[in-house]
């Protein structure tokens, strides 16, 4: 039997068919439609990873799905996909499927508008600072700002919901967040989840499977996301970490921990192997030492927004040293 297709839509049994809710005899009679309109099937193949990213999207954002299917559909209709003809069974069992013709038009329409459609329902971007490259920043929407490490990568939203603030971030990033207690700000980094209302902090994801946030200003929450029972509120001066789902608080001992963002190096009796580690993460470069010797030299001395040649010199001179730079790596030897 055929029929005239409808654009009355059964948003049932697409949801159903997309989510994986079918039996497997359903799904045979649903795919069966599928068989017998070979242009519908090659729709439904397009657009299903769209679909899916919809689908998360509306189960994660506060977003008017409703008025957004309705515009597709409109853009549909001006299309005039109209006057197809579709195959409808109808064994008793199955007797709400009748209606799956009327549904399947919206996987091909939105086949179709995938690419300008979706652009629209799933609107996170990506800030990246790559690997070697210097912290960067960008201001949200909301006026916070957020200062990417090296190797580093920020998921926002074009717009952020009405009742909160939520990022991801991959790598290691300062956070200054504008205030608005109506609205948390969120961020995800691995495992770990920090809310505040308006703060400034650090949070360190660079290493697998481990988590760190420093407290500048303000208060955070700071937990876990497979437990969210286990968080910790941090104050100004707080340095917590989170790895496999323990939370552990302390202050931190370390005066170059945000020497990546700030430039500001300070190096009381410090070893040249940890000068040299900070130099690395702060500048974006190895340092190596021909001697393990040398790596057991001390230096003093503060440094505030200096060049890294200016650095390197003042470290060499007292010991008799010199640099070689090669890139990024620079290796450090005696003099000759």
């Amino acid at each position: 039997m055929t029929k005239k297709f409808s654009h009355t839509l059964d948003w049932e049994i697409i949801s159903k068919y997309l989510s994986g809710e079918m039996t497997e005899s359903e799904q045979e009679v649903f795919e069966a439609e599928m068989a017998v309109n070979p242009g519908y099937a090659e729709a439904i193949k397009a657009s299903g990873k769209d679909l899916k990213h919809a689908d998360l999207y509306f189960a994660e954002e506060a977003f008017d799905s409703e008025n957004a299917w309705m515009n597709v559909k409109k853009k549909i209709v001006r299309k005039k996909i109209t006057n197809t003809k579709l195959s409808i069974y109808r064994p008793s069992p199955f007797k709400t499927f009748m209606r799956v013709a009327a549904s399947i038009i919206i996987l091909f329409g939105i086949g179709l508008l995938a690419q300008t459609t979706y652009t629209h329902l799933y609107p996170n971007k990506t800030f990246v600072c790559e690997l070697n490259e210097t912290n960067k920043s960008i201001t949200l929407e909301d006026g916070s700002v957020i200062t990417l490490n090296s190797n580093s990568k920020l998921i926002y939203p074009k717009k952020f919901k009405a009742n909160e603030r939520r990022v991801e971030l991959i790598g290691e990033a300062f956070f200054d967040i504008a205030k608005n207690p109506n609205k948390p700000f969120v961020i995800k980094a691995q495992d770990a989840e920090v809310k505040v209302l308006g703060t400034s902090f650090n949070i360190n994801a660079a290493t697998n499977n481990k988590v760190e946030v420093l407290v500048k200003t303000g208060k955070v929450q700071f937990s876990s996301i497979n437990k969210p029972s286990n968080k910790l509120i941090l104050i100004p001066g707080d340095f917590a970490s989170l790895q496999e789902s323990k939370l552990e608080k302390t202050v931190t001992r370390d005066d170059n921990y945000l020497s990546w963002k700030t430039r500001q190096i300070i190096f009381r009796d410090t070893k040249l192997h940890e000068v040299a580690r900070v130099l690395g993460r702060t500048y974006q470069v190895q340092i190596r030492f021909q001697e393990a010797e040398l790596e057991n030299l001390a230096l003093n001395s503060t440094f505030d927004h200096e060049p890294l040649d200016n650095i390197l010199n003042y470290m060499c001179s007292p010991f008799n040293l010199v640099y070689e730079k090669q890139g990024k790596i620079i290796l450090i030897k005696k003099a000759n």
